[in-house]
């Protein structure tokens, strides 16, 4: 981990927020923080990209709009530690169902299948809004013994709530800080994994009871042919992270499933399938 990370916060008007956070989330930011009228993002890695892409986008929509759009920004650099002590400061813990999401540095809760998750770089820790209702659905669909795959599995949250499940899990991500941080957090909640590898869905040639893949739709719609190909017959997916405005494309791409139900969480959809052939 570098010693330094990267912090933009910029503030728009409040007719053009969704405008700006849907274009950022498409170029491949996984968290927002919305914090003092505006919202936060931070990274490890150069973000001069993106911040002018949205002062392109700002630009070409004043041109479109023939108005002027206010848009307030700031950047700065800012030591790992603080970032990390700071987060500390600010995380809630949540209940979503059965479970109860909390830090170490929080009490657990009686009564209830608690999951302790640390902060770290890697996406996942139940607050966003495609996590809440994949945990939601994993307690419908995922049962005792089944073979289970969590493809982009981040911090391991979905995971962990699998092997409390009593699930045979399997897990992948293709950034190694995931991979690390997914085996940190099940050390945590005194779990473990049958397999866990950094890669992505091609680098196994396994089937699978119910497969969760909480990411992007663009990189669900690549890895369509290979989630439906690892499915066994009557297997479950579950589909995640996808933005309503991209429901369609992803239902054309899962013609040959089952559609089973769906979740929707503000404008973000989870979808559930099944295999029948």
């Amino acid at each position: 981990m570098q010693n330094h990370y990267n912090e933009f916060f910029f503030k728009v008007d409040e007719v053009y927020k969704n405008i700006f956070t849907d274009f950022i989330f498409e170029l491949g930011i996984d968290a927002l923080e919305e914090k003092d009228g505006g919202f936060y993002i931070r990274s490890d890695e150069d973000l001069s990209d993106i911040i002018d892409a949205i002062f392109l986008l700002k630009s070409k929509l004043e041109q479109q709009k023939n108005t002027t759009i206010n848009l307030e920004s700031k950047f700065e650099q800012k030591e790992n530690k603080n970032w990390i002590e700071e987060y500390k400061k600010s995380v809630a813990a949540i209940q979503i169902d059965n479970f109860y999401i909390h830090s170490s540095w929080q009490e657990s809760k009686k009564g209830l299948i608690n999951i302790q998750i640390d902060p770290a770089l890697a996406f996942g820790s139940g607050h966003h809004e495609s996590t809440h209702s994949c945990i939601q659905l994993l307690q419908q669909y995922a049962k005792k013994d089944m073979k289970v795959l969590d493809v982009g599995c981040g911090s391991g949250i979905l995971s962990i709530i699998l092997a409390k499940l009593g699930c045979k899990v399997e897990a992948c991500d293709t950034d190694e800080i995931a991979v690390e941080s997914s085996l940190n957090n099940a050390k945590l909640n005194q779990v473990g994994f049958q397999r866990i590898w950094q890669g992505s869905l091609s680098d196994t040639k396994e089937k699978y009871d119910l497969i969760v893949a909480n990411l992007v739709a663009d990189i669900i719609l690549s890895l369509a042919k290979n989630l439906q190909e690892s499915l066994k017959i009557n297997a479950y997916l579950i589909l995640s992270g996808i933005l309503d405005k991209h429901e369609e494309r992803i239902k054309q791409a899962f013609v040959n499933l089952k559609p089973i139900t769906s979740l929707k969480n503000n404008e973000w959809l989870s979808l559930v399938y099944q295999k029948e052939r």
